[in-house]
């Protein structure tokens, strides 16, 4: 049981590594866009490439919490899912290149607080795995004895 624990904690560890990438990326080509190093019409294309695999993977996590029932990372990732769900259904997702500029801020701004979500959480599924891996190491040494 603590080797499958360990092994879940990996997985949330890098799933959290991944949508943390995914945001860096969001975060250059908004400085690009800002800085005109990029048209729109591109930034867009490669912003809303990685908006529903972000949506999907944050979704995966937080029912995986659910099953697992580990409640307190299942109510931090429920906010932000709700979140998610809130943008799919009013559309406002995707972005589009004629409206990108005066929302650029925000955008910005909303990258910046999931991406120190996602670092808090990193940190926190790092932790666990270091516990779920201190445990099995314990549980096995006992086990010898």
């Amino acid at each position: 049981m603590a080797a499958a624990s360990f092994w879940f904690w990996l997985l949330m560890l890098a799933a959290a590594t991944g949508l943390m990438l995914c945001l860096v990326v969001h975060l250059i080509t908004y400085s690009d866009l800002e800085s005109d190093y990029i048209n729109p019409v591109d930034a867009t294309e490669r912003l809303n490439r990685f908006v529903v695999p972000e949506y999907a993977v944050q979704a995966a996590m937080t029912v995986l919490f659910l099953v697992t029932l580990n409640l307190f990372p299942l109510l931090c990732n429920a906010a932000l899912l709700a979140w998610h769900v809130q943008q799919y259904r009013h559309q406002a997702h995707l972005l589009d290149a004629t409206s990108i500029y005066p929302r650029l801020q925000e955008c910005k701004r909303h990258c910046l607080a999931k991406l120190g979500f996602y670092s808090l959480a990193f940190l926190y599924y790092l932790y666990r795995m270091v516990y779920a891996l201190v445990a099995t190491r314990t549980a096995h040494r006992l086990k010898e004895r």
